[in-house]
């Protein structure tokens, strides 16, 4: 599990608005940052569903084409409008996409797989 110190390291990355940590089954672990609970709890949910369908399609994919390598996801990101979703095994970071370093991002993320 995400310990609080974890999520602030997170929050230290620049761009970044809120981190957390989910279960499988979407339910909210921890959160930090300048997020509601409410909203934190939606983003868990939303996290926890695009890993299952990123791995449902890497398995796929996979099974598809007889080539190794895409299963399991390992992490993934979703950007749209001013933000983007990064996650790496059940943590992810909220940022801002004018001010991310995605380098920085997925390099942080990793520890946490």
């Amino acid at each position: 599990m995400a310990t609080l110190s974890k999520l602030k390291e997170l929050m230290s990355i620049p761009g970044a608005i809120a981190a957390g940590e989910f279960s499988d089954d979407g339910r909210l672990l921890a959160y930090y940052g300048d997020i509601d609970e409410k909203s934190a709890e939606i983003a868990a949910m939303m996290c926890a569903a695009n890993k299952l369908m990123g791995n449902m399609q890497a398995k796929g994919w996979s099974a598809y084409t007889g080539q190794g390598g895409f299963y399991p996801v390992m992490g993934f990101a979703v950007a749209g409008g001013k933000y983007a979703a990064c996650i790496m095994g059940n943590v992810g970071v909220f940022v801002e996409l004018d001010k991310a370093d995605f380098d920085k991002v997925f390099e942080t993320l990793s520890k946490y797989i």
